[in-house]
């Protein structure tokens, strides 16, 4: 039975429901370093590179090693279960972090989120492809392709909020109120995620073909046939995680730095742009790419994503260069539309070059690509820049951070074009190679 066969529309949207809402959740916490540079860097004595190792390096590369187990276990265990136990214990972690002392505290802590944060891609990507025909995934991984965004609108806006003013709650926290802001921003966060977890409980679980778990075609032969396909994909992919995860992380402090905006205010307006235009590009892609493939464009998946980073490439030039504020955040706006149409895309494109039995691994594959190189190099590259090339001994004040972000996006954006219009001219002959095997 295929996924067109077995599509149900109020169990499948349930499903992008529930999963949308964890991504959130997910995101946000992966943000949360990303409000309390300052603070982390005056408490526990941090620099922008051990600012980047923590909100990036250590946190993706445990991911990644994560992933590859997690992506197994979505091809063969009970996904739910494995999910509710992954939110729990990242969840717990985020909550020690706001106990670290010093930095290695803080990384080790970084490290478990990461790890459990590693579960949620390969589960999702496994539960909604096993949900919806391929004409309409693209729409729902855009839909789900919301949750970074609106995950860094939560970290950005309620939680640069809860930073700058606890006073309210701190009449109720007792012993606790006498902790910094950040530290009680850590242990909210880590409160939410405990029950977010009971949602999970209600998760729809689409049933696994006959056969699914014994695979017809088993990893290695696939990878044989698909392996060119994929080297572009996740080539394209990387760079587009890479210089995104650079911006969400050091976004607001680039608006602080260069601008002089009020943290507060940065936060707001990064919070605005990831609503409004981080949804309006994620849903957008995704209706664009489903109605293009309903009309036998297959492959309109890839090659809209290689027109978007055309996109963001142009819109980069403002955001990083303009002294103009307007200007610049025009930029910014621009960059987050467009980079907010890719994971939808990615994800719908890899996943229907992929056999059922293999997708949560291929997801897997997926998110090490975007997370552990794109996660662990972005934000610690641009904080790498920050301290060593863009500084004062060579003639830079703290408004160099913009040159970091332009010459990043400026120099890795053109390959990812490449990559995906090369991944586009391959797709169509993997997918049919891939059906008639299945």
């Amino acid at each position: 039975m295929n996924p067109t066969e077995k599509f149900s529309s109020r169990l499948a949207w349930t499903s992008v429901t529930i999963l949308t809402l964890v991504s959130i959740l997910s995101f946000a916490d992966r943000q949360i370093p990303s409000i309390m540079i300052g603070e982390l860097s005056a408490d526990l004595l941090l620099n922008d590179t051990q600012i980047g190792l923590i909100s990036g390096t250590l946190f993706a590369i445990f991911f990644g090693i994560a992933s590859v187990l997690f992506g197994w276990l979505a091809d063969k265990a009970n996904r739910r279960t494995v999910l509710i136990l992954a939110i729990l214990g990242w969840s717990i972690l985020t909550g020690l972090c706001g106990l670290a002392q010093q930095f290695w505290d803080l990384a080790i802590y970084r490290t478990g989120v990461g790890i459990g944060e590693a579960a949620l891609g390969p589960i999702a990507y496994s539960v909604l492809a096993g949900f919806f025909p391929k004409e309409r995934l693209p729409l729902a991984l855009g839909v789900l392709g919301t949750a970074p965004f609106l995950g860094s609108a939560v970290t950005a806006w309620g939680g640069a909020a809860l930073l700058t003013d606890f006073s309210i709650i701190k009449i109720y926290l007792g012993p606790l109120s006498d902790l910094a802001n950040w530290r009680l921003t850590f242990f909210t966060f880590g409160l939410m995620g405990l029950i977010v977890a009971l949602t999970v409980k209600i998760l729809p679980i689409p049933e696994r073909k006959a056969g699914a778990t014994s695979e017809k075609i088993s990893l290695v032969p696939y990878l044989k046939i698909a392996w060119k396909f994929l080297l572009l994909m996740f080539l394209g992919v990387t760079i587009t995680g890479l210089v995104g995860y650079a911006v969400l992380m050091w976004g607001i402090e680039i608006l602080l730095r260069v601008h002089e905006i009020p943290k507060t205010v940065g936060g707001k307006y990064f919070a605005l742009f990831n609503v409004i235009f981080g949804i309006g590009g994620s849903l957008g892609a995704g209706i664009i790419a489903s109605n293009f493939i309903k009309k036998g464009i297959l492959n309109a998946h890839l090659r809209l994503a290689a027109f978007m980073v055309i996109l963001i490439w142009l819109s980069l030039f403002p955001f990083a260069l303009s002294d103009n504020i307007s200007l610049s955040l025009m930029g910014l706006a621009g960059m987050i539309l467009f980079m907010s149409c890719g994971p939808g895309l990615y994800g719908s494109a890899i996943q229907n070059a992929s056999p059922e039995e293999l997708r949560g691994r291929t997801a897997s594959f997926y998110f090490i690509s975007a997370n552990v190189i794109g996660f662990a190099l972005g934000p610690f590259s641009l904080g790498f820049l920050n301290d060593y090339i863009f500084n004062a001994k060579n003639g830079y004040d703290e408004t160099g951070i913009r040159y970091s972000v332009f010459w990043l996006g400026f120099i890795l954006y053109p390959i990812a074009v490449v990559s995906f219009f090369k991944a586009s001219q391959l797709f169509l002959p993997l997918q049919r190679e891939v059906e008639d095997t299945s």
